[in-house]
């Protein structure tokens, strides 16, 4: 029986080794993936820079695969990385995204201290723009403004583009910006809003804005109809028609355009009768999937339980209108201010899917809200 016992407790000892042996393979590989990852050099744009990038999207998969063991080693790595008098930019990038990511919710303050912690000249941005994209966006929703000056640096004073290869889709360097900025809400508005005088950046300010701006950047964007450069002017003239409801529409007719010349003057003209038009059964109309001279049948008009259980199906859809007419939105008996709160909180939500269709989706939130703001309550 003694015999037994002691031949038991060897197999038992030898199992636990082989237990312990097999979780120690799995940290071993994540600390020599991490050190491979700290070896890479600063590489250059082109093909070093996306042998790169398939090396660092391979560590990855490799660390979603054993995530048990991987996460508390990358934690511990990163931690100390901060630490150090010059931190890998791409640990920084690819274990940070890794936490933020596929890790716990506990894991997001250290992931943003690893965000934070990117050098916006270093070679991040210069070789890694479109996984440091997808490491801002997913890390946009905590509305940190610590954030601003890494996202002005690299994408709105940048031309970056970022292929989405399951759609077939690149989104474009304004789109990747509305991306972005659009999550922060009335922060990201107030921000840009401070950027209008800068010459360098003022066309894309501008072209954000459309998309996630509001009448409160009005008087702003109107000193800039004075402008000399003809661009400029066209884009702040469209900022009021897209975002700046009745107040926009009122600054557009105050302005004197008699000093305008060339491509701005002509694009005034072009404007100027759509002013007349812009009140709310004018403007609701554009939401209607029949033209005028059809005959059809009239709208739904909601009441307030309908228009949100509508609100409920968008929200859960992350924004999509297949099969709902905007229209009905715009008509239903909800207070106008509460149906813009909500289409702004829809807005953020559908700013979580990058494709093409998204984009149109939001240029349908932005519609509605644009047009409930000249309906009154």
């Amino acid at each position: 029986m003694a015999v037994l016992n002691k031949a038991m407790a060897a197999a038992m000892l030898a199992m636990a080794a082989i237990a312990s042996s097999s979780a120690a393979l799995p940290e071993q590989e994540t600390l020599e993936r991490l050190a491979r990852m700290r070896a890479m050099p600063a590489a250059a744009a082109g093909q070093e820079a996306q042998r790169q990038r398939r090396d660092l999207d391979a560590a990855w998969r490799w660390f979603g695969n054993h995530k048990t063991t991987a996460l508390p080693v990358l934690r511990r790595e990163l931690a100390a990385e901060l630490k150090k008098p010059k931190p890998s930019q791409l640990v920084l990038l690819d274990v940070g995204y890794f936490l933020r990511a596929l890790g716990e919710p506990a894991d997001r303050a250290l992931s943003m201290q690893a965000l934070l912690a990117i050098d916006p000249a270093g070679i991040v941005p210069k070789t890694q723009a479109e996984q440091l994209f997808r490491f801002l966006h997913a890390s946009a929703a905590d509305r940190d403004p610590r954030l601003f000056p890494l996202i002005d640096k690299v994408f709105l004073r940048g031309d970056v583009t970022v292929l989405v290869p399951q759609h077939g889709y690149t989104v474009d360097a304004t789109s990747v910006c509305i991306y972005l900025y659009g999550q922060f809400g009335t922060r990201a508005e107030q921000h840009l809003r401070g950027l209008l005088n800068d010459p360098a950046v003022v066309n894309r300010v501008l072209e954000v804005l459309m998309w996630v701006g509001s009448p409160d950047s009005v008087p702003a964007v109107a000193r800039l109809l004075d402008s000399t450069d003809a661009d400029t002017f066209a884009r702040a003239a469209t900022f009021m028609l897209r975002a700046g409801g009745p107040q926009g529409r009122d600054a557009l007719l105050a302005f004197d355009p008699r000093r305008l010349e060339g491509k701005a003057r002509q694009f005034y003209l072009q404007t100027r009768p759509q002013l007349s038009g812009m009140h709310f059964d004018a403007l609701v109309q554009q939401l209607s999937d029949s033209p005028p001279s059809e005959k059809a049948a009239p709208p739904r008009r909601l009441d307030e339980a309908a228009a949100r259980q509508l609100l409920a199906a968008l929200f859960a859809s992350h924004g999509s209108y297949e099969g709902i007419q905007p229209i009905e939105l715009a008509l239903a008996a909800m207070p106008s201010a509460q149906l813009i709160d909500e289409l702004l909180r829809l807005r953020e939500r559908s700013l979580l899917r990058i494709s093409g269709e998204a984009l149109a989706d939001i240029d349908t939130t932005n519609t509605l809200i644009n047009t409930l703001r000249f309906r009154g309550n």
